[in-house]
This record gives structure tokens, sequence and C-alpha cells, in this order.
């Protein structure tokens, strides 16, 4: 499929484009009303906070694109944990293989980006090809309607761990192991999602394990071959960290608590740092988080009543097994959240959505028709979702629960539009998010408070 490689290309050079466009006064003047920029203040104590001006959108530099996590993927980059400007050992939050790639490639944050881009490219790509004879390829350009794709075009980790995780789950499909061991190795090295990784892992071939009554020998068989890339990844981190000295072997759990995050109960009503990031966060948990619990609910309560399997494939097993552990990673980076954040879902964003899972699930659900009563469910959701987000779905900083519910809308009942409906529908997605990108990007530039 090397026409969405293409796509993704022109996805990103349209919306650096419009960028540019903005960067000047005349056009900036236009739709100013429509914009929200902000202007960093920095103080003398090495503190700043951002304020909303009206100023025309920034000029791209690579001293610019050193904000937020990529500050600290740069200081690994340079330092390898051993930062004088880090005293507290934050860095030692994040996971090395992006930082160690940066430093390898010797690119400046421009290039970075450029290859964040074109990593994204590849992975999309590697996973539509899984899906070239299931669905219209005009279907292929919803992976272009995921509304934090900006994350893709700057220096964080999200490009990579969208490609490797990618490349594990084509190897996972296409029962070729050493693909599926290097991919989800390296996505273990990359992000510190093996804990969210090592329970679905484990839910999901209990699941199976049951649905198709295998032994307790091919269980933990089972679990043994999937945890063997996320552990060694892990213990390579360790070990990576340990030798840049880490003060113990878990240094980058403990980490996690210098970015206020910790074991605590959930609280009511959530809060966000961002309202960009709430327009995508909220509609993606009241629309899909409890139709994807009662969806894993079915598929225990059928494992457990020992319904009789319908083998429509030889390959259909290690389906089931890709989609099972999706909708886990989506479930689990909401529950880890829940338990960790205190009410507040930052970050969940691109958490929830720049990933390979996310757009597996997009194609998946897509590319086959939803039955009857899932289609009641999550309409049933989505108005809930609309009702609750009715605030945002008119503001200019927040278009992108517009494109949220749209894109949902998109995947389950496509099926049931007319095809001028379809087109006219992905078309305007597109131009939103190109739009929406182009908006994210200036945010991230200028210090908006949009990336935690």
């Amino acid at each position: 499929m090397p026409i969405l490689a293409a796509a993704v290309v022109l996805f990103f050079v349209t919306a650096g484009l419009l960028h540019a466009l903005l960067g000047q006064q005349s056009a900036y003047d236009i739709v100013k009303g429509m914009l929200k920029t902000y202007a960093v203040e920095r103080h003398d104590d090495g503190s700043w906070n951002a304020r909303n001006v009206e100023e025309p959108y920034e000029k791209v530099t690579n001293d610019k694109m050193i904000m937020w996590d990529a500050a600290h993927y740069n200081s690994i980059k340079e330092y390898l944990y051993r930062s004088p400007y880090d005293p507290k050992g934050k860095d030692y939050a994040f996971f090395p293989l992006f930082p160690l790639l940066w430093r390898t490639t010797g690119l400046p944050p421009l290039g970075i980006c450029l290859l964040n881009i074109l990593l994204f490219a590849i992975g999309a790509t590697l996973l539509a090809s899984l899906f070239r004879n299931k669905m219209p390829a005009w279907m292929f350009l919803l992976a272009l309607c995921m509304p934090y794709l900006v994350i893709f075009a700057i220096p964080y980790s999200e490009a990579l761990f969208f490609i490797t995780t990618a490349t594990g789950l084509y190897g996972l499909i296409k029962r070729r192991y050493w693909i599926f061991f290097l991919g989800f190795l390296l996505a273990s090295m990359t992000r510190s999602a093996s804990n969210i990784l090592l329970v679905a892992w484990l839910i999901t071939d209990l699941l199976l394990c049951l649905r198709h009554r295998e032994t307790r020998k091919s269980f933990f068989r089972n679990v043994a071959l999937h945890l063997a890339p996320v552990a060694t990844g892990v213990l390579a981190v360790i070990i990576i960290q340990h030798l840049r000295g880490a003060g113990s072997p878990f240094q980058f759990v403990s980490a996690q608590g210098l970015w206020e995050k910790e074991l605590s109960l959930p609280s009511w009503p959530f809060t966000d740092w961002s309202v960009e990031g709430k327009s995508v966060t909220w509609p993606l948990i009241f629309t899909l988080f409890i139709p994807a619990l009662a969806w894993l609910a079915t598929k225990l309560f059928s494992a457990l009543r020992h319904n009789e399997v319908n083998e429509t494939t030889e390959t259909s097993r290690e389906w089931q097994t890709a989609r099972i552990l999706s909708v886990l990673f989506f479930v689990g980076n909401i529950v880890l959240a829940l338990f960790t954040q205190k009410g507040c879902m930052y970050s969940q964003a691109r958490l929830l959505t720049c990933t390979s899972f996310f757009c597996f699930l997009l194609f998946e659900f897509a590319s086959q028709p939803v039955p009857k009563v899932w289609r009641w469910v999550i309409a049933t959701f989505l108005m809930v979702s609309a009702v609750y987000c009715h605030t945002m779905l008119l503001g200019n900083s927040t278009l992108g629960c517009i494109i949220t519910l749209l894109l949902i809308s998109m995947v389950f009942f496509h099926h049931w539009m007319k095809p001028w409906l379809r087109y006219t529908l992905v078309g305007i997605l597109l131009l939103l998010n190109i739009f929406w990108t182009a908006y994210l990007f200036n945010c991230f530039l200028n210090g908006g408070w949009i990336f935690t």
C-alpha cells in the first residue's frame, strides 16, 4: 500500500504549508478570530508560562522544536541520562531507544521530525497491507483522520513506538515469530508501556485459552512466547539506565512520581491540563471505554461457556489475538490513568490515538459491518458523548472533539451511508484534521499547554 505512505507525506506537507501560510500577517488576520496562539514568558528563576496572544503562527526553527517532552529526549540524546540540568532524575521516566536513534542519526530536531513522519508512514503502510483485501482503498484514509497526528511531526517517541508495534502485529498475524519478537522488543525499549502490554498479553492469552479449550501447558507456552520480547526489552532498558547511573533497577518506575504519577483512587469529575487534549480525550472515553469493557466482558462470557469456535481461516486465531490485545491496550491506558493521575487525564489524547493498536482497530472495525446490537450501543454512547461534550463542539481550540466523533461515526456506521456521504465526510475529516494539525503544531512551537 505505497499509496497510503504517499498520502501520509502529502498530509503533513499540506499541514506544513498551511502553517507557513498562517505565519503571514495578512493570511492570519483573516482567521485570527478562529485561532488561539500563545507566547512563552520566561522568568528569572527559570520558570515560564504561556499566555494567549493574537500573533501569526511561529516560524519553524530547530530551537523551537525542543519543547515539552522533546527537551527530555534531547537531554537523553546529549547526556545519556547524566544531564547536569536534571538533578532530580526526571529523564529516567523516558525510555532510551528513541533518543539513541536520534543520537545515532545525528539529525537536528527538524531532521528527526521528518524521520518520524517517515516512520509513521511506513508503520501505517505495514498495517494497511494486512487489510489489503478486506476493504476499499478510501478506508485507509481513516488513518489520516486520527486527531493527534501532529505527534508524529515533532521530536517525540510515538512514531518509533508506532512502527515497532505495527511490526509486532504484522509478525503476529503473519505467524513470523522473529518479526513479532523484534517489533515488541524494540517497542518495549521505546515507551514505558510494558506494564500495560504485560497485563494485556496475559488477559488475551487467558481469554483465547478458554475460548479454544487449550491445555494449561499451551496457555503457559503462549504467555511465555508473547511476554518474552516485552520482558527482554524492559531488561535492556534496566541495563542501559543502570550503566548510566540509575539508582535502582526500576528507576524508570520511581521517576514517574516526579511527574505527579502515583497509585491513587480514581477521581471525578475528570480534569485535564489542556482544552485541546480534553477535546479528544473526553469523546474517546465517553464513547468507547464502556463499550470496549462490555465487548471484553462478552468475550469472557463466551469463553467461559465454551461456545463453538467458528474457524473461517487458518489465521483466525492470530486476528482474534491482535483484536483483543488492541482493545486491551486502549482500555489499559485509561485504567492506568484513572489509578495513577488522580482524575487528571493529561496525555491521554496522544496515548490513546497515536498507536498502531488504535489504527489497527480503525481498520478492523471499518472493514466489516458491526452487529446490530453494537451499532445501538455505539450510537447511544455517541449521543451521550455529544451531549456531555457539547461545549466543545463549537470551540475553535476544541476542533478535536468534532474530528473524534466524526471518525468514530465513520468507522462504525459507514456501511449504512450512501457513497456520496462517505466520501464527503472523509473529505471533511481530512480538511479539518489538516487545519487541526497545523494548529496543534503551532501550539507546540509557542509553548501551548497541550503536549503534556
